[in-house]
C-alpha cells in the first residue's frame, strides 16, 4: 500500500469561509453601527447649541421689542422730547386736512363688470421675452 499523500494534507488551523463571510459582515454593521452613533451624537450637540442661539436671539428680540413699545407710547415720546429739547405745537386748525374715511376698499376699486380689456395702441413696437 502506498502511504498517504503529503502534499493534500493542509498545515495549520482550516477557518471555513461561510464564517469569516458572516463575520465580515457583523464588524462591517458594527462599525457602520459606531460611525452612526458618532454622526447623531455631533448633530445632537450642533442642533442644542443653535437651539440656545436662538433662544439668546429671542430674548433679545424681545427685549428691543419692548424698547421700541416703550419709546412708541405717548410718555416715552414725551420723555425724548424733553431729554433732546424739542419743542412742539400743535397745527392751526386751518392747516389740518381731514381726509373722509373709505367705507371699504372694494368702493375704491374701479368697476371692470363686463368691460373687456383694451389694447393700447402704442406708437413703438412691443416685444415679450
Amino acid at each position: 500500500m502506498a502511504g498517504k499523500n503529503r502534499k493534500k494534507r493542509t498545515a495549520g488551523f482550516v477557518f471555513p469561509l461561510p464564517v469569516a463571510g458572516i463575520l465580515m459582515v457583523l464588524v462591517v454593521l458594527l462599525l457602520l453601527y459606531v460611525w452612526l452613533d458618532a454622526r447623531v451624537q455631533a448633530l445632537g450637540t450642533r442642533i442644542k447649541t443653535m437651539e440656545q442661539q436662538q433662544a439668546e436671539i429671542q430674548k433679545r428680540y424681545d427685549t428691543e421689542l419692548w424698547k421700541w413699545e416703550t419709546l412708541k407710547s405717548p410718555s416715552g415720546i414725551e420723555k425724548m422730547l424733553a431729554k433732546y429739547k424739542i419743542v412742539m405745537v400743535w397745527p392751526a386748525e386751518i392747516n389740518i386736512v381731514r381726509l373722509p374715511a373709505p367705507d371699504s376698499a372694494v368702493e375704491l376699486a374701479p368697476r371692470m363688470e363686463g368691460q373687456m380689456a383694451h389694447l393700447s395702441r402704442s406708437p413703438r413696437f412691443v416685444a415679450n421675452d
